[in-house]
């Protein structure tokens, strides 16, 4: 399973409705293979976006990409979506050992094809917690006024990565 951790710098993409991209946002990095999302807060949001720093802002499974020609990347919706912007969790209260993998250094990208078993541990957590979400709005809809082609691209997770390589990717927007 390849997950996508990134740091944010602003609210608003994705938006409430649960597209990732409306404001392309980490732009062609959202057309990498992916299976779920964990935005967080980076260190130095935006002037009116502090709320977010250092806090799960947003997570999304089983990504749905629809292209739009207009963007540097997909915009894409989930199968199970959760938004809390500055209402999320404090990263380094309820998740430490991945608040020290993700801010731990100055690294602004990482690829990993496994994590450290204490912050797996975090991770899979995390995404359990929104196993049960509904979807973005848009995500079993053919909206015409959008104007896109669609592309599945669906995880069988259920929440369990068990004997599963998992593959994190860093990246601060």
């Amino acid at each position: 399973m390849k997950i996508l951790i990134y740091k944010r710098t602003h609210k608003g993409d994705p938006d409430r409705n649960g597209i990732f991209g409306n404001e392309d946002c980490m732009g062609r990095i959202r057309n990498w293979d992916f299976d779920a999302v964990i935005g967080i807060g980076g260190k130095s949001p935006w002037k009116q976006h502090e709320g977010i720093k250092k806090k799960i802002n947003w997570i999304g499974l089983e990504p749905k990409k629809i292209i739009a020609e207009h963007l540097r990347g997909a915009k894409i919706v989930f199968g199970h979506f959760a938004l809390f912007e500055e209402n999320g969790v404090d990263i380094e209260d309820e998740y430490p050992n991945l608040f020290d993998y993700m801010y731990g250094s100055q690294k602004r990208f990482d690829m990993s094809s496994s994590l450290p078993e204490n912050v797996f541990r975090e991770v899979k957590q995390i995404l359990d917690s929104v196993k049960h979400n509904p979807p973005s709005i848009a995500y079993d809809s053919e909206d015409s006024d959008v104007q896109v082609q669609v592309h599945e691209k669906v995880s069988k997770c259920n929440g369990c990565f068990a004997n599963k390589d998992v593959e994190l990717t860093i990246f601060e927007c």
